[in-house]
């Protein structure tokens, strides 16, 4: 007996234009933020995924989760600093770039919707790709202003932006 091989093809044709093919999260995340400093703590994060068939479900469960770390250090922690007066990026290297780690959210979560797509592919999945990143820092800022009454409208939320902000202290 020869080696064993097999063939087939796939045909997407225009699905993309007959039907909606997005896929669709909602972030949750719950903070505690320190009344005297300002100090922002994530404590638990949650993402709910309708994204078709998941194929491999512990490997699509760790993009979303090392989606939703990128999005919480986007939210809390990256900022593009520049010299206004000579253009200059002060912060040009990797030297004072903060990440988040594990013990920055104790806590994260996915629930993956039964949503198979019978229209999506021959394979009825989608893709989760940035899906656990695409609001992620809205559900953290929200989640700030739902514990401090104060509105960030500017990424990364800092202690000088809420600081400032912060009701006063008995």
């Amino acid at each position: 007996a020869g080696p064993l091989m097999a063939e087939e093809t796939m045909e997407f044709g225009d699905l993309d234009k007959t039907f909606q093919q997005s896929t669709f999260a909602g972030h949750f995340v719950e903070v505690a933020v320190d009344s005297a400093t300002g100090e922002v703590r994530v404590r638990r994060m949650l993402a709910v995924c309708a994204a078709g068939r998941i194929l491999n479900p512990k490997t699509a469960r760790s993009q979303v989760i090392g989606a939703m770390t990128m999005g919480l250090g986007a939210a809390l922690m990256e900022e593009l600093a520049v010299d206004t007066r000579l253009g200059y990026f002060v912060n040009h290297d990797m030297a004072g770039y903060e990440v988040p780690v594990h013990a920055d959210v104790p806590e994260q979560e996915v629930i993956f919707l039964d949503d198979t797509d019978p229209v999506s592919s021959p394979m009825k999945a989608k893709g989760v790709g940035e899906l656990g990143l695409c609001g992620v820092g809205a559900a953290l800022v929200n989640a700030v202003y739902n514990a401090t009454g104060v509105r960030v409208r500017d990424y990364p939320v800092t202690l000088d932006k809420l600081l400032a902000a912060l009701p006063d202290q008995p």
